[in-house]
């Protein structure tokens, strides 16, 4: 046998080992995060008063958008007040035709936002419980938390979810969030 061909026998038995340990690894499963559409005028936050105008992303029907909803809420003394109240507005749903992302029962315990613009949101278990529908329902709600925090709030850079106070995962097993997500408008 001469040695090109053992040499070619050799590089073909080392890339299909490389493919196999590739295809079996234990690393998570990466999905693409749905297209976000912008509602016809694209506005960012205003603030008027005691009140203030958010944009909240919920799920378009029909369709595996997140589209913006425009929802008034009261104004807070502090950005992490006011991103709050405005995960609160989402958890409570759309108030158009829009489909919900979030779970009824989930409730924010805490919210902060440390200096280097990443928010750290501790929902209750019920936000991972209550998540049914597979990977697309699990997409669709982290990334509306995600898009809706980074688009109301420009100190906000990433976003990293939290579940009674400590790191997850996943939600459901198909979006890693054991780091700090960022959104990805894709439109």
């Amino acid at each position: 046998m001469s040695l090109a061909r053992v040499a070619a026998v050799l590089i073909a038995f080392l890339l299909l080992i490389v493919g196999a340990i590739a295809l079996w690894s234990d690393s998570p499963m990466t999905l693409s995060r749905p297209a976000v559409r912008r509602a016809s005028e694209p506005t960012r936050p205003r603030s008027g008063g005691t009140r203030k105008t958010v944009m909240l992303f919920f799920l378009a029907q029909g369709q595996p958008i997140l589209q913006e909803e425009p929802r008034e809420i009261g104004g807070g003394v502090t950005t992490t007040e006011d991103a709050k109240r405005t995960l609160e507005e989402l958890v409570r749903g759309p108030e158009s035709e829009m489909k919900a992302t979030m779970p009824p029962a989930a409730k924010i315990h805490n919210l902060f936002v440390d200096s280097s613009g990443t928010a750290y949101v501790d929902f209750n278990r019920e936000l991972r419980e209550a998540l049914s529908g597979g990977a697309q329902e699990e997409l669709s709600a982290v990334f509306s938390i995600v898009d809706t925090l980074t688009f109301n709030f420009p100190q906000i850079k990433r976003v990293q979810i939290l579940i009674e106070g400590g790191e997850v995962s996943t939600l459901r097993g198909s979006v890693n969030t054991r780091a700090p997500l960022a959104p990805r408008y894709a439109f």
